[in-house]
C-alpha cells in the first residue's frame, strides 16, 4: 500500500513541476527502450553499427524493424544432457504521428513469432540438467504469436513529461540496459539480461517518465498483472496489477563514458494462481573506458514467484574486441536464487558482426547446480535484421 502512495506522489510531483517549467528545451536522460529523444544528427545515424540501431534512432515517420533469431542449445551435465531449438520472428513498428514545438505523439507496436522446433522446452532442459536457471529461449511449447506491445506515447513540455498508454511489458521499459538487456542481441542468459525477478508479462497499463535533467529521471508504471500476450483487451476492475516505481540515472557521463542506471521497486496483487509479490530490481551499464563497459544487476523479490527470487550479477562487456570495430564481447558472474537454494554460474558469449544485417553469436555458460554438479551449456545465436 506504501508504494502505490510513493506512485501517487511520484506523478504529482512530475506534474507539477512539468507545468512550472519554462520553454527553453533541457536535456534529458536517454531512455534506452524508447530511444525516442532526438540526440543524434543523420551523420552520427549513418556510424551506427547495424540495423537495430538504426532504427532505434530513426527520425523516419514510419519505422518498422524486423528481424529472425533461430538459436540452439546443447547442455551436459554428470549423467545428463539436453538441446533446444528456437527461433523468434517479429516486426517493431514506430509511427511518429505529432511531432510539434510544445508536444509529440508515437504509436509503437510490436508482433513476435516464438517457435519451439526441437529437443527440450526451457523448463524441461533446465529439469533434465537439474538446474534452477533457465536457459535462452521462450517457454513455449508450440509456436505462438503474441502482440508483445501497441501503446500510444505521448511527451509534453519539450520532452520532459513522458505518459505511454496501452499494452507493454512494464520490465522492458524501466530496467532494460544497452550492453546487457534483451538475450536476442546481447547473448547473456536470460537471468542476466532480459528475465530479472519478478516474472512480470506484457499487459495493459500506464507508464509515465518525468525527465529533471539529462542525468536523472524518475517514474511510475501500473499495469494489470493478467497479461495476455495474444491480443488487446480492457482489464476490468477485478484484475490484478502490477505497480512500479522507478528512477533512471547516469554516473561519470560528464567525462564522456557512457552510463546508464535503473532502479525500479514493484508491488504485484494477484489473483490466486498468479505470480505476487514485491521486491526490487537494479540494473547499471557503466562505462570504465570508452571499450569496456561494466555489467551489474542486482534483483530480489519475495512472494508466489515461479521462477527466482533473487539474481546477482557482476560482469563486463567488451566493445571492439581482437581490434574488430563492430564486435562486441561479455563475460559475467552470476548467482541465482529460488526458495533459498542457490545456483553460479560463468556466463560469456562473443557477438562476431558479418555485416549490418546478420549477427552471429556463439555462447558458453558453465553452471554450478543447487545439486552441487556442474553443467556446461553451449549455444549459437543468429540475428538477421531489416
Amino acid at each position: 500500500m506504501k508504494l502505490r502512495y510513493c506512485l501517487f506522489f511520484l506523478i504529482v510531483f512530475g506534474l507539477t513541476n512539468a507545468f512550472a517549467q519554462d520553454d527553453e528545451e533541457k536535456g534529458l536522460i536517454e531512455n534506452n527502450m524508447k530511444a525516442i529523444y532526438v540526440k543524434k544528427d543523420q551523420s552520427e545515424i549513418s556510424t551506427l553499427k547495424d540495423r537495430f540501431d538504426k532504427w532505434a534512432y530513426s527520425n523516419k515517420k514510419h519505422a518498422p524493424f524486423f528481424y529472425f533469431s533461430p538459436l540452439y542449445q546443447y547442455g551436459t551435465g554428470s549423467s545428463a544432457s539436453a538441446n533446444n531449438l528456437h527461433s523468434d520472428l517479429g516486426i517493431i513498428y514506430k509511427w511518429r504521428t505529432v511531432k510539434k514545438d510544445k508536444w509529440k505523439m508515437n504509436i509503437h507496436g510490436w508482433l513476435e513469432q516464438t517457435s519451439f522446433w526441437a529437443g527440450e522446452t526451457t523448463s524441461d532442459f533446465g529439469k533434465k540438467l537439474g538446474m534452477i536457471t533457465t536457459p535462452n529461449a521462450s517457454s513455449e511449447t508450440g509456436h505462438d504469436l503474441s502482440l508483445e506491445q501497441l501503446m500510444v506515447e505521448f511527451f509534453f513540455f519539450n520532452q520532459k513529461l513522458d505518459i505511454s498508454v496501452g499494452k507493454f511489458d512494464p520490465m522492458y521499459l524501466t530496467v532494460f540496459t544497452d550492453y546487457s538487456g534483451w538475450d536476442k542481441y546481447n547473448y547473456f542468459m536470460k537471468s542476466v539480461a532480459s528475465d530479472p525477478v519478478p516474472d512480470m508479462g506484457a499487459g495493459m497499463g500506464v507508464y509515465s517518465e518525468y525527465h529533471l535533467s539529462e542525468n536523472f529521471s524518475f517514474g511510475a508504471v501500473i499495469s494489470d498483472n493478467d497479461a495476455r500476450n495474444n491480443y488487446l483487451y480492457i482489464p476490468d476492475f477485478d484484475s490484478s496489477w502490477n505497480y512500479l516505481g522507478f528512477l533512471r540515472f547516469k554516473i561519470g557521463a560528464a567525462k564522456g563514458l557512457y552510463s546508464s542506471h535503473n532502479l525500479m521497486f514493484y508491488s504485484q496483487d494477484a489473483k490466486e494462481g498468479q505470480s505476487s509479490g514485491s521486491g526490487f530490481v537494479y540494473t547499471a551499464n557503466q562505462g570504465l573506458t570508452d571499450n569496456l563497459i561494466l555489467v551489474l544487476k542486482v534483483s530480489n523479490g519475495s512472494g508466489n514467484i515461479d521462477k527466482l527470487n533473487a539474481a546477482y550479477v557482476a560482469g563486463l562487456t567488451f566493445k571492439r574486441p581482437l581490434n574488430r570495430i563492430q564486435d562486441q564481447a561479455g563475460f559475467a558472474l552470476v548467482m541465482n536464487e529460488k526458495a533459498g537454494n542457490y545456483e553460479y554460474g560463468l556466463d560469456t558469449y562473443y557477438r562476431y558482426f558479418i555485416n549490418e544485417y546478420i549477427n552471429v553469436a556463439p555462447n558458453f555458460q558453465l553452471i554450478n547446480t543447487v545439486n552441487d554438479k556442474f553443467n556446461a551449456v553451449f549455444g549459437l545465436r543468429t540475428f538477421i535484421q531489416y
